[in-house]
């Protein structure tokens, strides 16, 4: 399961991708063999992206916040081991460093910090690209509007679960400590 993680983690957007012409492949086998009967008309997809448009932007905001902290709990950690370092009037002691100190020093800083930046990075690319597709609505076919909600929607979702999952390591090993 760790490899699958690692995998997935080193290129996101591309197996977001692969995840959501999967969701859409399934999507249009149900359409033909199973002849759902589904009504989407222009005034529902404008709804359907106007919903995703602030969900996207919002999340993009709640991400950037996150990473935000992440950033300056780093900054803060490095000032207080620089100020315990420079203290020559104390022995230097070999504390033992809390898990959060051991994960802001070691690699898998910079893979966190990768995770929550590519997904202010989809978010905001979400909102660009569903902001100018509601401009044009009229002139796509109908035929798209449901491949058109269905990519965001796998896309937002499986960048939520991603962040989630990153956060959710970090409290893990800040309990374990």
């Amino acid at each position: 399961m760790k490899n699958i993680l690692n995998i997935y983690i080193k290129r996101p957007l591309l197996w977001d991708l692969v995840i959501a012409a999967i969701v859409c492949f399934v999507y249009n086998f149900l359409l033909n063999k199973v002849c759902l009967n589904i009504c989407i008309n222009q005034d529902l997809i404008t709804s359907i992206f106007s919903d995703l448009i602030g969900t996207s932007i919002s999340l993009a905001g709640f991400v950037l916040a996150s990473l935000t902290i992440i950033v300056t709990f780093k900054d803060n950690i490095t000032q207080k081991n620089n100020a315990n370092a420079s203290n020559a009037s104390e022995p230097i002691v070999n504390k033992s460093q809390s898990g959060i100190e051991l994960l802001f020093s070691s690699k898998h800083y910079g893979r966190i910090v990768g995770v929550f930046t590519w997904a202010v990075f989809i978010y905001l690319f979400l909102f660009l690209v569903l902001s100018f597709l509601k401009l044009f609505i009229g002139k796509i076919d109908e035929t798209f509007y449901a491949y058109l909600c269905i990519v965001p929607i796998v896309l937002i979702t499986l960048t939520i679960y991603r962040s989630v999952l990153v956060l959710y390591r970090i409290i893990k090993l800040q309990l374990a400590r």
